[in-house]
């Protein structure tokens, strides 16, 4: 956990505006940013939070982790595409409490422009929820806690990994994992009304399946959302997946475990929600029959439900960082890290309904620092796939466009870091901003610091000049994150680790 989070929204006006180019920041209107809460001193002598030691595979672990980190330098490659163009940004606010531990920022953007952001705050002895809103053209309200519910007061308070969407009428819902004393973590959720506030939180589930452990939640555009976490089983001593879909006002449906039911380790699952309402979640396992990490995939359509986990990397390879992509009609694009013989290597593999599973083809072989590609969501049959590639001496990001309709992939264009042409990129982020355009932000390491980049692609011009969105030269940022709204409304948020502790925003002109 890191000591201070920075978070930049992008608001894209039309999508002719530029969202790249070189220009600094400019200071946000007045009462724009809002003041920061008194300054606290975490609570001295308390026991630690809860943190639940599972037995995962570190061996395996660490030599994932190595393998990423030591990917052969390939030559740098001529003629890199990019444009000149320009953009705006306010500079950053800053909120959270001065002195304590903040973390885990989350942005959901509503089709009227107005956004919330929940993270977590630490002080020693509880982990609360904050938020603040930003309405347009007045900028974000003071943060304030999230009221939540207890059934032991007197025991510590832990909320962990906030998730947050928002639908058409400018409501958000936030799902969070909350644990108390040493009981077992479950999901709650609250929604945010302008003007109402949060509703009185509730559970997800009618009761506890076990200590849930890592969660990601996605919205389509009918309103469901798919929450999907992994669990710890403390009677197999394995870590399984499990997921639920439904919303606040239509219940949700019974949780349903969805992975292998091979003794092992599921981690890091990911969820991916087509247009139509199509879904599929990715996640990689340790198999302790195999001794090695597997990529998995399951789909969910409106016909046939859940689909039986299938497994897309091949036998006697470890694969890593599972990235599901949810196309049209129920078609999926799955992508995975490979440890290769010396390298880390992105596959992919398509599934055509009606036909099944096609062959997996190598997309890169020098994947860079962070070792994983990122899918945007797709817009009118097309995403966006980026991912970190090692040069000569430094790592740079590449894309390339899928298309839904023939299953393929369109020319590869790398990222144009200029005036970033050293250091290393990484953690990449990318959304559609509609089936021609693009949006990426990414953790550089500039300078002995790491700083957060962001450039946009459309398909007649290429990807435009890098930006970067913190203002401290100093900056240990990295982990960002972008979401965007289904009017081109683009989000981006990170953790930052620079001299001024606090959560920053900093808006988009």
């Amino acid at each position: 956990m890191r000591n201070t989070v920075v978070v930049s929204v992008l608001v894209v006006m039309g999508l002719g505006v530029s969202a790249c180019g070189e220009d600094p920041p400019t200071p946000p209107p007045p009462n724009f940013c809002p003041e920061r809460p008194a300054a606290q001193e975490p609570v001295p002598g308390q026991a630690p939070l809860l943190v639940r030691a599972r037995p995962l595979p570190q061996a395996w672990l660490a030599r994932r982790n190595l393998a990423t980190m030591t990917a052969f330098a390939r030559a740098q490659d001529p003629g890199e595409p990019g444009v000149e163009s320009r953009a705006w940004w306010a500079s950053p606010c800053l909120m959270g409490t001065p002195g304590l531990q903040v973390a885990t920022p989350r942005v959901a953007v509503a089709d009227d422009g107005r956004a919330v952001t929940v993270w977590t705050e630490k002080d020693g002895l509880d982990e609360r929820l904050w938020f603040s809103e930003y309405v347009p053209q007045t900028g974000w309200t003071p943060a304030e806690t999230v009221g939540l519910s207890r059934e032991f007061p007197e025991d510590a308070l832990r909320v962990r990994q906030p998730q947050v969407v928002a639908d058409t009428q400018g409501r958000s819902l936030a799902v969070w994992l909350q644990s108390e004393g040493s009981g077992a973590a479950q999901l709650w959720y609250s929604r945010h009304a302008p003007g109402e506030g949060w509703s009185k939180p509730d559970r997800v589930l009618s009761r506890s399946l076990g200590d849930a452990t890592y969660l990601e939640v996605s919205r389509d555009a009918a309103g469901t959302v798919t929450a999907v976490w992994t669990q710890f089983d403390g009677d197999t001593l394995s870590e399984n997946v499990w997921v639920t879909r439904g919303s606040p006002e239509t219940g949700f449906e019974d949780a349903r475990r969805i992975d292998t039911p091979v003794p092992g380790f599921s981690l890091e699952p990911q969820v991916s929600v087509s247009g139509d309402g199509h879904a599929v979640v990715g996640w990689y396992r340790f198999d302790e029959m195999e001794g090695i990490g597997m990529a998995w995939f399951s789909r969910w359509t409106p016909a046939e439900g859940w689909s039986a986990a299938e497994r897309t990397s091949p036998d006697g390879v470890d694969s890593f960082y599972a990235e599901p992509l949810a196309g049209p009609g129920g078609a999926v694009l799955a992508l995975w890290s490979e440890l290769g013989g010396v390298n880390v290597e992105l596959w992919a593999r398509p599934f055509v309904p009606g036909t099944g599973w096609g062959e997996a083809q190598r997309v890169e072989e020098a994947l860079g620092s962070s070792g994983a590609a990122q899918a945007s969501q797709e817009q009118g049959g097309r995403a966006m796939v980026v991912w970190p590639r090692a040069r000569a001496s430094f790592t740079r990001l590449s894309a390339q466009s899928y298309d839904f309709a023939t299953y393929g992939f369109r020319e590869r264009r790398d990222v144009d870091a200029q005036p970033l042409t050293l250091g290393h990129a990484k953690d990449p982020q990318v959304v559609s901003l509609s089936r021609n355009q693009a949006l990426v932000v990414w953790s550089h390491e500039l300078e002995g610091g790491h700083r957060v980049a962001t450039s946009r692609y459309t398909a007649s011009q290429g990807w435009g000049r890098a930006l970067l969105l913190d203002t401290a030269p100093s900056a240990q940022s990295g982990f960002p994150r972008l979401s965007v709204s289904p009017t081109g409304v683009g989000v981006a948020t990170w953790l930052h680790g620079g001299e001024v502790p606090g959560l920053g925003v900093s808006v988009f002109q």
